[in-house]
């Protein structure tokens, strides 16, 4: 006896739908780099900026040198501070310094 599956198909499914998952969910780089600048453990080497024209919305690394020995493989499979620049740099639009 045969049996058929009822799998749903991805033909059915509304276009942007997928579009709209894939904006909602941030990007793994992203909420790792996050979670680093965020932990107060480490404030001596990255933190939130104090800028108030940036409203947090900005870190500073203090010590790229520890950052890349001590954080980044922490998080990442590197510990190379130009790479890691490199895609934030995807993320961060012209008109932010890095």
């Amino acid at each position: 006896m045969d049996m058929e599956l009822n799998t749903p198909s991805l033909e059915i499914l509304d276009p942007g739908f997928m579009e709209a998952i894939n904006r909602s969910v941030p990007a793994p780089f992203l909420i790792k780099t996050y979670q680093l600048v965020d932990d107060p453990a480490t404030d001596h080497i990255v933190s939130w900026s104090d800028d108030d024209n940036n409203n947090s919305n900005a870190f500073v690394v203090w010590r790229p040198p520890e950052f890349a020995k001590e954080i980044l493989p922490n998080y990442f499979k590197h510990n190379n501070f130009s790479s890691f620049v490199r895609q934030l740099n995807t993320y961060v639009s012209s008109t932010h310094s890095i």
